[in-house]
C-alpha cells in the first residue's frame, strides 16, 4: 500500500457530463484506510489545476454521502461544486462503510486527523491547486473544520461550516432537550426539572464520576424524560435497558470529549475565508445558542467569516415546518437548492478572488486536544 497521505484509485464515468468519479483509498494517520469518492470537474488536469474540498460528516458514524433517512446531502453538494469547477473528496468515516479502523474508539480529534489526511492527499494530486483546498463540514464536521482553521498555521485554505457548534457539547445536549421538549409543549415546571437532571448528568461526566454516581444520574434523567413523553411509563425492564444504553453512550471516548469541548477559543483564531450557515429552525444546533459565540469571537479573529441564517431550514438544511428530527424523513427536499447555490457561489468566489499565491499551502501538525478522557464507544449527537 502507498505511504501515508497517498491512495489508490479506480476511475469510472461520472454522474453527469461535467464530472469524473474516482473510487479512492487513502492511508489514514492511524493505519486506517479511508475509502471514498474523488469527484473531478471535467477538464481538470495537470495543466488546468482546480480548487478542491474535503467533506467532513456530522456525529455518528456515517457514509461518504452523509446519508440520513435516504437523503444524501454531501453527494448533492459535491455534484453542485463539480458543476462549478470545484473538485472534492468525501470518505466513509473510519470503521464505517468501506473504510477501516475502529470508529467506536475515536474522538473528534481522531476524525480531525482523518480530515487532515484527506487534505494532504488532495495536495498530492496533479489536477488540484494545492493552495486552494478547503473543507465542507456539517455539525461535528463543522467543529472539525473550525479546529482546522486556526492561526497561525491553518490546515486548509477555506471552509464552509454547516450548523457548527458554538458552545460545548454538554451545553448543546441540554439545549437540544430544552428545544425539543418545548416544541412538544412539556409544562415549564416539568421541563425545568428535566433539564436540571440533564445538567447533573453532564456535570457528573465532566467530573469523571464513578459508575454508581453516573448510574444514579442517568436513571434520574431517564425517569424525568419519560415523565415528559411516555404515558403510561414503560415496564421497568425497558427503563433499565434505556439506562444501560445511555451509560454506554456517555462512557464513550467520543461523548466525553464532545461534552467537554468548547469551540469558543478556536472561534477567536479563524484565519481562513469561511462561510458559516445555520438553519433558522435547527433544534440540534440551534442558532439561538450557537450563533452568539461566533458573533462575539469573530471580533478578535484574523479573518472575519461570512455568517448566514437560512430561513425555515432544519439541521439538514431542508425547508422545515418545526425543525424536529421526526420531520427529516418525510421532507422530500434533500437540501434546500438555495443552500446549494450559496455554497457553490461562495466557494467559486473565494477561490477566484484569492490567487493561489495568497493562500497558505502548508499542512500543520496535530491540533492540541483537551485534557484526556476515559475510553469506550462511538460518536453520537448532534
Amino acid at each position: 500500500m502507498a505511504s501515508w497521505g497517498q491512495g489508490v484509485e479506480v476511475a469510472f464515468a461520472g454522474q453527469g457530463a461535467s464530472e469524473v468519479v474516482n473510487e479512492i483509498l487513502i492511508d489514514g494517520p492511524s493505519g486506517n484506510k479511508l475509502a471514498g469518492t474523488f469527484l473531478l470537474p471535467e477538464g481538470a488536469s495537470p495543466t488546468h489545476l482546480v480548487p478542491a474540498v474535503v467533506f467532513i460528516t456530522g456525529s455518528g458514524l456515517q457514509d461518504r454521502d452523509e446519508t440520513i433517512f435516504g437523503h444524501k446531502p454531501f453527494r448533492a453538494i459535491a455534484t453542485t461544486l463539480a458543476q462549478a469547477g470545484i473538485a472534492s473528496i468525501r470518505c466513509d468515516d473510519r470503521g464505517f462503510g468501506k473504510s477501516t479502523g475502529n470508529g467506536k474508539l475515536a474522538t473528534t480529534f481522531d476524525f480531525l486527523e482523518d480530515a487532515k489526511a484527506q487534505v494532504a492527499w488532495l495536495r498530492s494530486r496533479p489536477e488540484i491547486d494545492p493552495k486552494q483546498i478547503g473543507v465542507v463540514g456539517h455539525s461535528e464536521g463543522g467543529l472539525i473544520g473550525l479546529l482546522m482553521s486556526q492561526a497561525p498555521d491553518p490546515a486548509m485554505n477555506f471552509a464552509v461550516l454547516l450548523a457548527p457548534p458554538g458552545i460545548s457539547g454538554g451545553e448543546i445536549l441540554v439545549g437540544q432537550s430544552a428545544d425539543m421538549f418545548t416544541k412538544m409543549k412539556v409544562p415549564p415546571i416539568q421541563l425545568a426539572f428535566t433539564l436540571e437532571k440533564h445538567r447533573q448528568l453532564i456535570d457528573a461526566i465532566v467530573a469523571n464520576a464513578d459508575e454508581a454516581t453516573l448510574t444514579l444520574a442517568m436513571r434520574a434523567l431517564v425517569d424525568a424524560q419519560l415523565d415528559c413523553v411516555a404515558k403510561p411509563k414503560p415496564p421497568e425492564a425497558t427503563i433499565e435497558l434505556t439506562v444501560k444504553q445511555g451509560l454506554a453512550q456517555v462512557s464513550s471516548p467520543w461523548m466525553r470529549t464532545f461534552i467537554a469541548l468548547d469551540p469558543a477559543p478556536a472561534i477567536r483564531h479563524i484565519s481562513v475565508p469561511m462561510l458559516i450557515l445555520f438553519g433558522e429552525r435547527d433544534v440540534q444546533v440551534s442558532p439561538a445558542r450557537n450563533l452568539p459565540p461566533y458573533q462575539d469571537g469573530i471580533l478578535a479573529c484574523p479573518v472575519k467569516p461570512v455568517i448566514v441564517i437560512v430561513p425555515k431550514a432544519n439541521h439538514l438544511f431542508q425547508p422545515a415546518r418545526t425543525g424536529m428530527p421526526d420531520e427529516y424523513a418525510a421532507i422530500k427536499v434533500e437540501i434546500d437548492p438555495e443552500v446549494l447555490k450559496k455554497i457553490s457561489d461562495w466557494v467559486v468566489s473565494t477561490t477566484s478572488s484569492q490567487p493561489s499565491s495568497q493562500l497558505s499551502s502548508q499542512p500543520t501538525g496535530p491540533i492540541s486536544a483537551p485534557p484526556s478522557v476515559p475510553a469506550a464507544s462511538p460518536k453520537s449527537s448532534p
